[in-house]
């Protein structure tokens, strides 16, 4: 995710969310949070996580 957002500017925008000025495939600038950004088809897949029950209790 670094290597996509790099020296890009960003700011928050009414929301609070962080927002990175980024071209996009026309090579127009696109405000961006980092959850929108496309990531290039060599990403590889995210690594499964294990979630603990509600309440931090065991199952």
């Amino acid at each position: 995710m670094l290597r996509a957002v790099g020296d890009a500017p960003y700011e928050a925008d009414e929301t609070r969310d962080i927002r990175f000025c980024l071209p996009d495939e026309d090579g127009r600038e696109r405000w961006l949070r980092l959850d929108e950004i496309p990531l290039p088809p060599t990403t590889p897949a995210a690594w499964p996580r294990a979630y603990a029950p509600a309440g931090g209790g065991s199952a």
